[in-house]
């Protein structure tokens, strides 16, 4: 592993330039006031750099978010456990305010490139990882490299295994001009892939999701369909838990399978569904999938304690 070459480090927020140009929309507001509250890092390998951000005080615990995303995929959670917690969330390689990785997305350098940072903010420290969707699959990457530092993974909307699950299809917003018309394609693909209740896509929801998409420059697809995740997490061997919503539009009604995939890597894990909710769980069900992430983090310290 290289070592962090340079260090940027703000407190504050982002600069201008890295927020996105729809900012100032009034239902954008409370993600751009969120993001200036957060102590930000950006560091550097020699593979690539990633942009860090932190809030709070307490265990640390690092975020992973899914792909076509930021760190804006936990928008509900931070605040939250950040009362507890040292909440740290990159933006991955290819994605937000990060560098690009390289054409193929190789999930190695990506994982080589978060364990740098991890490094310059953790240390040697325990901490725990959250991963949503793709982040999991990075997240399993990223435990092969440090797995005895992990004091337990939390799998959300767990994809890249041996499970059956559906294939969605998303609408195209390339090379349409008008914002509007591409904000109007963005809810369609929410609701197509990851929010089940339309009443609950919310502005917020919606700039959340373009601000995101429209700055993705990697196709994680590829990288999904080896299926690497149970390959890694037998070869890490970290303390597990899984949280899906009970209507993930990928993984729904296929949850017993999922139990048992889970199971048979960590037995003693928890498995969690949240009623009423699809595939960006923590954002439709963000009280439940609070409380819910809050008793699996909770489990992993009473594992450590016997």
């Amino acid at each position: 592993m290289e070592e962090a070459r340079s260090v940027h480090e703000t407190t504050g927020g982002s600069p201008e330039t890295a927020l996105p140009e729809w900012s100032s929309h009034a239902a954008f507001r409370p993600v751009a006031e969120l993001d200036r509250a957060a102590r930000r890092t950006e560091v550097a390998t020699d593979e690539g750099f990633a942009v860090w951000r932190e809030w709070g005080s307490g265990p640390a615990l690092v975020m992973l978010h899914g792909g076509a995303g930021s760190w804006s995929h936990f928008f509900r959670q931070i605040s939250f456990l950040a009362q507890d917690y040292r909440v740290i969330v990159p933006d991955l390689p290819g994605f937000g305010d990060s560098a690009d990785c390289n054409r193929d997305a190789d999930p190695h350098r990506m994982a080589r490139i978060l364990v740098a940072g991890i490094d310059r903010l953790i240390g040697a420290e325990r901490f725990y990882q959250v991963g949503f969707s793709y982040g999991g699959i990075i997240g399993s990457f990223v435990s092969r490299l440090v797995g005895p530092r992990i004091g337990g993974f939390v799998i959300v909307g767990g994809v890249g295994f041996e499970a059956r699950r559906h294939d969605v299809t998303l609408s195209s917003w390339r090379h349409i001009p008008d914002a509007g018309q591409r904000r109007a394609i963005h809810r369609d693909n929410l609701l197509a892939i990851m929010i089940a209740d339309p009443a609950r896509i919310d502005d917020t929801a919606i700039l959340i999701q373009q601000s995101n998409a429209e700055r993705s420059r990697h196709d994680t697809r590829p990288t999904a369909r080896t299926k690497p995740l149970t390959a890694n997490l037998d070869a890490s061997r970290v303390p597990l838990a899984t949280i899906w919503g009970g209507h993930d539009q990928l993984a729904a009604p296929y949850f017993e399978e999922r139990r048992a995939w889970l199971l048979v890597r960590d037995p003693e894990a928890s498995f969690k569904l949240v009623d009423d909710a699809g595939h960006w769980v923590q954002y439709e069900a963000a009280d439940a999938f609070n409380a819910a992430l809050t008793d699996c983090l909770r489990s992993f310290a009473q594992r450590a304690d016997k």
